[in-house]
């Protein structure tokens, strides 16, 4: 369960329940927990998540609201963090002003910002980069590199796409930092797929949160039990 991370919304379904995934996924040993910072119009996005940002923001949180929860996260556990956002969410959540030491890395889907502003800013590869792009991408990231498994949105795959192979042989010619396959991952079956393809780990978001819609914790535990036969 190290190499593998896991995508939430912040405060989704409600900041209680949040932290009851939270403790779920720490005694699962889990690596790392993506936390969605919520916008408005999350395009990049799927149907499952989508829903979860609109109901999130519909509880006015604040920027105080985001830094008690990352301070609260390093407390309890040993949980990796990385914030997910928008250019949206870094302006209304005025995320360069909250402390380094409270998350491990930064995704902004459609933000580009000067080296040092965040934790290890990580970008997401595609097919259409070459191995110097991957290389310039990479530079200020020493978390993982963020694969995508095909194009589309986060939700919109059937079965998991085959493009991240080449990718992932690209990331592991400029750098030695772990590659990890997101969009598409559902089951056991597809992790182990990726790993057997040269990923170090996988990145499950989508099928994550639709477990908990459907069937709430006991659901997201039996889910982490069939996960947990990968040895991830």
């Amino acid at each position: 369960m190290k190499n593998l991370v896991f995508y939430l919304t912040l405060h989704y379904p409600d900041r209680e329940t949040f932290f009851q995934i939270l403790e779920l996924l720490d005694r699962e040993k889990a690596g790392c927990i993506e936390i969605g910072i919520p916008v408005s119009d999350p395009y990049m996005d799927g149907d499952a998540i989508r829903q979860t940002h609109k109901e999130v923001l519909e509880k006015n949180i604040t920027k105080e609201d985001v830094i008690h929860t990352l301070e609260e996260i390093r407390r309890r556990f040993t949980l990796k963090v990385v914030l997910m956002t928008y250019k949206e969410g870094v302006g209304n959540f005025h995320l360069h002003e909250i402390s380094k030491d409270l998350y491990d890395g930064f995704l902004c889907v459609n933000g580009d910002f000067p080296p040092k502003t965040f934790q290890n800013q990580i970008a997401v590869l595609g097919q259409n980069l070459d191995q110097e792009g991957i290389e310039k991408a990479l530079e200020n990231n020493e978390l993982f590199a963020y694969v995508v498994s095909g194009e589309g949105k986060t939700g919109s795959f059937d079965h998991l796409p085959t493009e991240y192979v080449e990718v992932v042989k690209k990331v592991k010619s400029v750098s030695c930092i772990p590659a990890y396959v997101g969009f598409g991952v559902k089951s056991a079956d597809d992790v182990r797929e990726v790993m057997r393809n040269g990923a170090d780990g996988a990145i499950i978001g989508t099928e994550f949160v639709k477990r908990y819609q459907l069937g709430g914790l006991d659901a997201l535990k039996t889910y982490l039990e069939q996960l947990k036969q990968t040895n991830a």
